[in-house]
């Protein structure tokens, strides 16, 4: 009797230290996560969250899904600590059309659950996206400027670029109407949501021989966020990758805020091809590699609502209005609109302060955002339930999915060699 409890003694400590083994060496993916919101999509929750952490949304190109982003930036958000969300178009391609609602908003209400049920930064969300992601990317910097910080584009259209209801890109390949026309781009993107705040940094990538034309639509890009941000002309940059050149834009405190990124013409559209990988490039761009700021800027973590913008009842694409001509996009919550300002709540406000140069950069949101909070029993309390054959079930924290299964498999098998263990014992004949 005494062997026997040595033996479950025993085997109950190596159990606990490979769960807690398992739940220290990374974070882990939740496959469909309940978000509350219209489109489905992945969270990853990073080994060590910081405090408070940043969100990236990681958007797939067409024909993907939101598994295809899986191990683009896992390693850096478990380095830094920041919040990994994966949407899912559901279709071939996201509608990235200009608008504060559809998949935008979609996206939008998976930031503001994170924001609100992981506390996260408000003044520290990115997003970055490849092909129709990309084109995703540059939506959201330009129309939701007062929830994202910055973003990178692997590569895109200019928002606005995107026919709406488009499912399917049939811009691709094409060229640029008004090519190079900051003023008709930077318009376009006012007409839906007018922002007097400071305008996210935006990152460009795209291949010198792109196949679908999208190095044809680079200028164009750089011409809406240069005229968005106020930024002044081209300027060689350095440190690109070999055989890239970049250019970069600076504002009047000369803090760089638009990097354009062209390849080689021997770099096609497909840019999870460049080796080494472009991910580490985007994550010291947008100040991921950080404990603060964005894009090289301070900034102030500030959660006060304000009203530093006004979303716009002049496009078409605006279908959802209330009659004070406020936005009510699927899952956005609105303050008082007795003018026509759409309030933020208090986990939306976005602040940024230049740093070094002590310019005076603040922008303050003025954007509507929700505050979802549907979830799941399992995926709201933070765990995941694990069984394996052997009719063991781990209750494990989200940072150890895989490392934890493995580990209740390999305590299962050890109970299951002590049964057999106890039952031969039983059976055999007393010496």
């Amino acid at each position: 009797m005494t062997r026997h409890r040595r033996y479950v003694a025993a085997l109950l400590t190596l159990g606990v230290g490979l769960l807690l083994a398992a739940d220290a060496r990374a974070g882990s993916w939740q496959n469909k996560f309940s978000f509350g919101s219209t489109l489905q999509g992945d969270l990853y929750t990073p080994t060590t969250p910081a405090s408070p952490p940043a969100i990236l949304v990681v958007v797939h190109m067409c024909t993907g899904h939101s598994t295809t982003v899986h191990g683009w930036f896992d390693s850096y958000a478990d380095q830094q600590g920041f919040y990994l969300i994966a949407p899912d178009a559901g279709k071939q391609c996201f509608d990235s059309s200009a608008s504060r609602d559809g998949d935008r908003a979609a996206i939008v209400t998976m930031v503001n659950y994170v924001l609100t049920n992981m506390h996260a930064d408000p003044t520290r969300v990115f997003s970055a996206g490849m092909s129709s992601g990309g084109c995703m990317t540059n939506t959201l910097l330009a129309i939701y400027p007062d929830v994202f910080a910055g973003g990178s584009a692997m590569p895109g259209f200019p928002a606005g670029g995107w026919p709406a209801g488009d499912t399917t890109c049939t811009k691709c390949g094409s060229q640029p109407d008004h090519a190079g026309d900051g003023a008709y781009w930077g318009n376009l993107a006012r007409s839906v949501f007018a922002w007097s705040g400071t305008y996210p940094c935006s990152q460009q990538w795209v291949g010198g021989g792109d196949e679908y034309n999208f190095d044809g639509w680079l200028p164009t890009v750089a011409a809406q966020f240069q005229n968005l941000g106020n930024l002044g002309s081209g300027m060689p940059g350095t440190g690109a990758p070999s055989g890239w050149t970049r250019t970069v834009y600076a504002d009047s405190a000369g803090n760089v805020r638009l990097e354009t990124n062209l390849g080689p013409t021997s770099q096609k559209h497909d840019l999870e091809t460049v080796q080494p990988p472009l991910y580490g490039d985007v994550v010291r761009f947008l100040g991921l590699d950080k404990a603060t700021g964005a894009c090289g800027l301070t900034t102030t973590g500030s959660t006060s609502a304000s009203s530093g913008g006004t979303a716009s009842t002049s496009t078409s694409s605006m279908s959802n209005m209330s009659s004070t001509g406020a936005a009510t996009t699927p899952g956005v919550t609105t303050g008082s609109t007795s003018s026509g300002s759409s309030t933020s709540t208090s986990q939306g406000s976005r602040s940024t302060e230049s740093s070094a140069t002590g310019t005076n950069g603040t922008s303050t949101s003025g954007g509507a955002n929700s505050k979802s909070s549907s979830s799941s029993t399992t995926e709201s309390s933070g765990s995941i339930a694990s069984s394996d054959r052997g009719g063991c079930t781990c209750t494990t924290a989200r940072g150890a999915r895989g490392g934890a299964l493995g580990a209740c498999v390999a305590f299962a098998g050890a109970l299951g060699v002590l049964a057999r263990r106890r039952r031969y014992r039983r059976s055999a004949p007393m010496p």
